[in-house]
């Protein structure tokens, strides 16, 4: 990209602003004009001041990175095209420099993909707190859902469970702010805040005629990352989020249980878990297997192309390992599956998961006070070379009649996606391995039966395998 002095870049912000308003279609030519049009029509909405030269410089900047860092080209025309729906329905003067400046900007980074967004200094703050394992929010396990905020489920505990919030409710407003629209990440960083704050939630139910309101103060959340428990002599390992040490608190709970009693076989339950860092997928990846690809990474720039192998020590070695995943197993819990279901090492059971296969990584700007643009830097890929964005992983045996309903049509599925080697309709399962939770009981009636065929048949059957 050509860049011009930031002086004149200011200076043909400011000529902009003492010509009769054209159509930003004839001025897409260049990156420079699309940047200087987006300065102008800013300029124009604020008021003048300090505050606006900072955020008017600021718009360069953030682009700037964008072109050199996201995982593609750019076309920098689309995001300031997103940006002028934001900035041109605004009154002169009447916007308030920081708040107009993340919406327009967050409006053109939502035309590259869900996850790429600004962050002002206190997202920012709030997204290292997430990654240390704690932070002050809520306690909810949330997606997007009918262009709002669905709630998938309150954490045992947490101040939303204790407030009366529901799986499967609709949250329409946080305080006085409406959700509809509101990318899912800027709806989450608005239900943060400090410890001991207070936020109103006004929620849309199912049954219910009337919206309500649902006061919840805001705690220090922390997820349990791993739980483990026996099931006779199945360790199933309960990982709910990449985030924080989990690589460290995994060989822990490995270590505890084999101490105890000596697993014959293994379920590794990711249902759920969203994701979190890329490092943490790989290394536990890498503690169950001794050789092979664990993932590659494929972006546009040569920092963001490598590849990870495994080394030779494992954890569990030959021990039968079933990975449970359904359709909200995302991102790093997705790099997981594939990387344990392409190498051979587990048979992976579910749902087809989400379909997040790519990474973003967190760009400073020079200084606190401009906060960061968080991007997508590169895509992963499978050891087998298939990619798992928007195709998310298949499983070996596909289970029927999960709690989390898979509703997205056949024809979301993309062409060539593996399919399962068998269904099987989970609520059958109860007959070869009794427990309160379906799905488990199906990964420890197949790791009982030692094969796929005599686990299929035990469940036509219902016998005991």
């Amino acid at each position: 990209m050509t860049r011009i002095p930031s002086p004149l870049r200011t200076a043909a912000a400011a000529c902009l602003l003492f010509v009769a308003h054209v159509s930003f279609a004839s001025e897409a030519a260049t990156p420079d004009a699309a940047i200087a049009a987006m300065q102008s029509a800013f300029a124009r909405a604020v008021p003048a001041g300090q505050q606006a030269d900072f955020y008017r410089e600021l718009f360069p900047t953030v682009l700037e990175r964008v072109q050199r860092s996201y995982a593609t080209e750019v076309d920098l025309g689309a995001l300031s095209a997103a940006a002028m729906k934001v900035l041109d329905p605004v009154a002169a003067g009447a916007g308030e420099p920081r708040e107009l400046f993340s919406k327009a900007m967050n409006a053109a980074l939502r035309t590259l993909d869900p996850y790429s967004r600004y962050l002002d200094p206190q997202a920012r703050a709030n997204e290292r707190e997430s990654v240390t394992g704690g932070y002050g929010g809520l306690g909810l396990e949330v997606e997007a859902s009918q262009g709002l905020v669905r709630v998938v489920s309150p954490m045992p505990g947490s101040p939303a469970a204790r407030a009366g919030v529901q799986v499967g409710d609709l949250i329409v407003r946080v305080d006085d702010q409406p959700l509809q629209g509101v990318a899912l990440a800027d709806a989450i960083a608005k239900m943060r805040g400090a410890p001991g704050t207070p936020v109103a939630l006004t929620i849309r139910r199912s049954g219910l005629a009337e919206d309500i309101t649902v006061s919840v103060q805001r705690e220090v959340v922390r997820r349990q990352a791993v739980a483990w428990k026996m099931e006779g002599d199945a360790l199933v390992v309960k990982v709910s989020t990449f985030t924080g040490p989990v690589t460290a608190a995994l060989h822990q709970a490995i270590t505890q249980a084999t101490a105890a009693h000596a697993p014959r076989s293994l379920v590794l339950d990711l249902r759920g878990n969203p994701g979190g860092l890329l490092r943490e997928a790989i290394n536990i990846a890498d503690t169950f297997l001794a050789k092979g690809e664990i993932v590659s990474l494929r972006g546009r720039t040569p920092g963001n192309q490598r590849s990870w192998q495994a080394d030779a020590s494992e954890m569990l070695p030959g021990v039968p390992m079933v990975v449970l995943i359904d359709r909200r197993s995302a991102s790093a819990s997705e790099l997981l599956a594939a990387a344990l279901q392409d190498n051979g090492r587990a048979t992976v059971m579910g749902q087809r998961s989400y379909g997040k296969g790519t990474v973003q990584s967190t760009y400073g700007l020079g200084d606190e006070l401009k906060g960061a643009v968080k991007l997508t830097s590169a895509h992963y890929h499978a050891p087998s070379g298939r990619s798992v964005q928007k195709a998310g992983v298949n499983p070996d045996i596909e289970l029927l009649g999960m709690a989390t309903t898979d509703d997205r049509p056949a024809s979301e599925a993309p062409q060539g996606l593996r399919a399962p080697l068998a269904r099987v309709d989970q609520q059958r399962c109860g007959a070869v391995y009794k427990s309160a939770d379906p799905a488990l009981a199906c990964a420890i009636g197949y790791l009982h039966a030692g094969t796929m065929d005599a686990f299929v048949g035990a469940v036509a059957g219902q016998q005991q395998p």
